[in-house]
């Protein structure tokens, strides 16, 4: 058996916005219903060279396929593949090397699409906490979905600050380094171990935490869970190693107050009230992807 392995450039051709929410959006829900199997994640983690892998794997009910995903993000490079196999005998179908990349886009995609259901439909200014990879595609994904006037930005290096505002400048958005001063929607994208800085939150009637995906990290203040309406994309996930799992150790929250994202996609919410959301990442979502971008380059 000769297995297929699909590069980037393909992956690329397929793989839309418009396909990835789609497909994101479908993940979540079926998995608010108890329409998918995911297993717990695996994390390496490789403090030395700062970096982690995580491996992940999803099954979406109905789906031709399950994924089994291999992601890696280090200081200098992030990459990975998905193993797509066949769900009805276990033959494997097809590598996707994608680099990473539909890791990324499927984060911005699940990001973009809460960010955009809890926050308030007059908010067209967003703070961006980080300036990687995924700071600037939360914003360029949110875009999609909203209209954005401002984006304040903040980050530890000066140097990468400015380089994402011009990058977000690029894309026609005014965008300036001064989120500390507050926004009313708050996108924290960092790595951190220890929570960002509370005058970023202190206006925020949502917030959306997406790099706390392992044990150890913790972006979000914890007071920022006090009060609000919380949403995890995985409720044991989320307990276990996402900023809402170190709210509820601290004290601030019981460990039964979240809803499932899905179940906010699905029926939306009324908005207004401060809300938070906490994503660690699913294999639902991935394999979700996956397939609809496998679909796509084999028909």
């Amino acid at each position: 058996m000769t297995l297929p392995v699909i590069g980037l450039a393909e992956i690329s051709r397929v793989a839309t916005p418009s396909l990835v929410f789609t497909a994101v959006r479908h993940a979540l829900i079926a998995h608010a219903e108890g329409r998918t199997s995911v297993p717990a994640p695996m994390v390496l983690d490789f403090p030395a060279h700062a970096g982690d892998c995580h491996v992940k794997a999803g099954y979406v009910e109905g789906s031709p396929y399950f994924v089994v995903k291999v992601a890696s993000t280090f200081a200098s490079v992030n990459n990975g593949l998905m193993l797509v196999v066949d769900a009805t005998n276990g033959t494997p179908a097809a590598v996707l090397a994608d680099e990473g990349k539909l890791t990324a886009w499927r984060t911005a995609a699940a990001g973009a699409l809460i960010t955009d259901a809890m926050t308030p439909v007059d908010v067209d200014e967003v703070a961006v906490l980080g300036t990687g990879e995924q700071a600037l595609m939360q914003v360029q994904w949110l875009r999609e979905l909203r209209p954005l006037r401002r984006v304040k930005v903040w980050g530890r290096r000066p140097s990468a600050v400015d380089g994402l505002c011009a990058a977000l400048a690029a894309d026609g958005l005014d965008a300036r380094p001064d989120a500390l001063a507050g926004a009313k929607c708050v996108i924290a994208t960092t790595a951190a171990r220890e929570a960002l800085p509370s005058a970023a939150f202190r206006s925020a009637v949502h917030v959306t935490g997406i790099g706390t995906d392992m044990p150890g990290k913790g972006e979000l203040p914890v007071e920022v869970f006090a009060g609000a309406v919380v949403a995890t994309d995985d409720h044991e996930q989320c307990l276990d190693h996402g900023d809402f799992g170190n709210a509820v150790r601290a004290g601030v929250v019981a460990d039964d107050v979240d809803l499932a994202i899905g179940a906010v996609l699905r029926d939306g919410m009324e908005r207004g009230r401060r809300s938070v959301a906490d994503l660690t990442g699913i294999g639902a979502a991935d394999a979700a992807v996956a397939a609809a971008v496998l679909a796509q380059l084999v028909r």
